[in-house]
């Protein structure tokens, strides 16, 4: 086995904090909700954050324990998963302060369409930096994850504006 990639194991550090970071925004941005299904739609977002941190978080450990990657299913079905610490949220209190200086739903959807796109270049970037199929595909996953969310956000806007 041929140690694993040290591109891929940026990516995926450097995908683990923009997990964070998008965790933490969306968290914040629920509490500025203009209606239910905004805080709804924001929340499940967090959530989904979350579980992008968990994939890349047990991609990373297994990857340098063991050099294989691990199934997105094994990966949620774990237990144990590692959490989101109040430490972590702190370092991206700039990104909090951007979302409370927000002055409407249209700054903040914009702001969540810029990390998902910026998590969707990661992503998809990596996928050709990748040596391995498994990795490859894992990296296909996320991009397509992220690209759904800024889906969402973009039906989002669309009805915002709907009068």
């Amino acid at each position: 086995m041929s140690p694993v990639h040290p591109d891929t194991l940026m990516a995926l550090s450097t995908g683990i904090q923009a997990e964070v970071a998008s965790y933490v925004f969306y968290i914040e941005a629920a509490k500025k909700a203009n209606n239910d299904e905004q805080k709804e739609i924001l929340t499940e977002l967090a959530l989904e954050e979350k579980d992008h941190f968990h994939i890349l978080e047990r991609q990373y450990d297994s990857l340098i324990r063991t050099e294989k990657w691990i199934s997105t299913s094994d990966i949620l079905k774990a237990e144990g998963l590692p959490e989101i610490s109040e430490d972590m949220t702190n370092e991206h209190q700039v990104l909090m302060d951007e979302v409370a200086k927000a002055a409407s739903m249209d700054t903040i959807l914009d702001i969540a369409y810029r990390l998902e796109e910026e998590a969707y270049d990661l992503f998809h970037g990596a996928i050709d930096k990748c040596d391995t199929d498994e990795g490859k595909k894992i990296f296909t996953e996320l991009s397509k994850l992220e690209q759904g969310h800024m889906i969402l956000i973009d039906d989002m806007r669309k009805k915002l504006h709907v009068k």
